[in-house]
């Protein structure tokens, strides 16, 4: 008996090293679950952020049908460096519908850049249905390891062409999400 607990000595330590390894991963692998689901939490605020402006801008469009028919809440290009800038005119004095459209835009705009990172909207009226509108709000992520680096250029998520047109080379991109809004 002496002799095979001799060739045995040392077993146990080996046995606590292997423990302690597959813990030490275990715990590695707790971390990433925790930093990932930090992140899906902000994307999720981001999201609702985006569905409060989405219906922000429908109910302003539903508030002033007459410039929505013209296509005065239009937005042809996100990232376009001309400023958004209200009319001169008083709501409560006389504001034409389009001025009204226009006031709606910039304050719509301005909220949607101080709520969103890098935040801006493309919208664009439905060819086909003359009650619909599509939007698309873009922002960029700041805690996306994979948002300034990395990217092709013209790559984007789920953003058309025409909305990211003016964004240059090398210029991180943005995340869109889309909403379609009925009159």
């Amino acid at each position: 008996m002496t002799r095979r607990s001799c060739h045995q000595a040392g077993a146990s330590l080996l046995e606590v090293l292997v423990a302690i390894l597959v813990m030490s991963f275990g715990l590695l692998a707790l971390g990433g679950l925790a930093a990932a689901a930090q992140q899906y939490v902000k994307m999720a605020q981001y999201q609702s952020i985006g569905m409060a402006l989405a219906a922000d801008l429908g109910e302003r469009m539903r508030g002033n049908v007459q410039a929505f028919q013209k296509g005065a809440y239009a937005r042809a290009a996100a990232y376009s460096t001309a400023a958004v800038t209200a009319p001169p005119c008083k709501i409560k004095t006389a504001c034409t519908v389009d001025e009204i459209a226009a006031i709606n835009m910039a304050q719509w705009i301005g909220e949607l850049q101080q709520r969103l990172p890098g935040g801006d909207a493309y919208v664009q009226r439905d060819a086909i249905n003359p009650l619909a509108t599509d939007v698309w709000l873009l922002w960029i992520d700041p805690d996306d390891e994979f948002g300034n680096v990395g990217r092709r250029v013209g790559e984007t998520r789920d953003c058309p062409a025409s909305a990211v047109a003016g964004i240059k080379d090398g210029a991180p991109r943005p995340r869109c999400m889309y909403y379609r809004i009925s009159i």
